[in-house]
């Protein structure tokens, strides 16, 4: 089967207070792979030095939003604006990943290789990161959960982070990513919506891109993701959300719960056991009521960052 180049793809990058010069390596990086390149700003407190960094650019559009509304609100704005250009598959990035040079036609290239009926199935084709610093089993063990086969160039999984997914133009006419998880556990909705619709969501084997996930410290002695109060929060929130609903694997949410609860905890160390607890519990209470969005608890603002 037939698969277009990446004249093809039309690219949305998020961000939030980025890093301007990371930000210009990634766009540089994306710039003559891709017919043109949608910046959906979050309410950025550096807002207008994003817009004055590619105003020159004619390939690149620069839309913000007057406040940070998460990053399924600044996906669905970004997705709007590309499919106005009729692309064939829309590329998601994160502010902060650099593509390798000839990843996009790479992948479609590859992609093309497959049986036609796992073309046809295929609604994501997700840019492989450079593997994440697991220093725990369990980190290891919560990543394989999530890959369903093994198929030739590609794994296909469960889910994928949204930095490097290149979606299928006609899939994302369709399906929104959900606006009222904020941040965290967006991607995962996402790829749960599509695969509940039949699809498949499948990820390139060979490493394409530098993404960076969570933070690092170097003065700890395990090296794992870590997410400060606010993050944890989220993700243990919108996690939690989602296995009442049957959208999320049981045994991922609790590896991944107990991964981000250890690393906050060997960060901030022993006694912010009470912090992380009430952080877990806060997150757990507003999952069951249902209490989503944006929130802005004084104990979120605590914990290393």
């Amino acid at each position: 089967m037939s698969i277009p180049d990446g004249g093809g793809v039309r690219a949305v990058v998020i961000t939030w207070n980025p890093d301007l010069k990371r930000l210009n390596e990634a766009v540089a990086a994306l710039r003559l792979q891709v017919r043109g390149i949608t910046i959906v700003d979050n309410g950025s407190l550096n807002g207008d030095e994003v817009t004055a960094s590619f105003a020159a650019d004619e390939a690149v559009d620069v839309m913000r939003l007057p406040d940070n509304f998460g990053i399924g609100a600044a996906l669905n704005v970004g997705v709007d604006v590309a499919l106005r250009e009729s692309p064939t598959w829309v590329l998601t990035m994160d502010q902060d990943t650099l593509v390798g040079a000839g990843a996009v036609d790479g992948i479609l290239a590859e992609l093309s290789t497959l049986d036609e009926r796992s073309v046809e199935k295929c609604a994501i084709v997700a840019l492989r990161p450079h593997p994440q610093p697991a220093s725990i089993w369990l980190t290891r063990y919560a990543d394989s959960l999530l890959v369903i086969r093994d198929l030739d160039g590609f794994v296909e999984r469960r889910g994928v982070i949204t930095s490097g997914n290149l979606v299928r133009a006609d899939v994302a006419q369709q399906i929104r990513y959900n606006e009222a998880l904020f941040i965290d556990q967006v991607d995962f909705d996402f790829c749960f919506s599509l695969r509940h619709r039949g699809y498949s969501v499948l990820q390139q084997k060979v490493v394409t891109m530098d993404h960076v996930l969570g933070e690092r410290y170097d003065d700890v002695e395990k090296v794992h993701p870590y997410e400060n109060a606010q993050r944890l929060y989220y993700i243990v929130r919108n996690s939690t959300f989602m296995v009442l609903r049957r959208r999320l694997l049981v045994r991922f949410y609790l590896a991944q719960v107990v991964v981000f609860c250890g690393a906050f905890v060997s960060i901030n160390g022993a006694t912010s056991i009470p912090l992380c607890a009430m952080v877990v519990i806060r997150a757990l209470s507003d999952a069951i009521v249902g209490r989503l969005g944006r929130r802005e608890y004084p104990l979120l603002s605590k914990g290393r960052r």
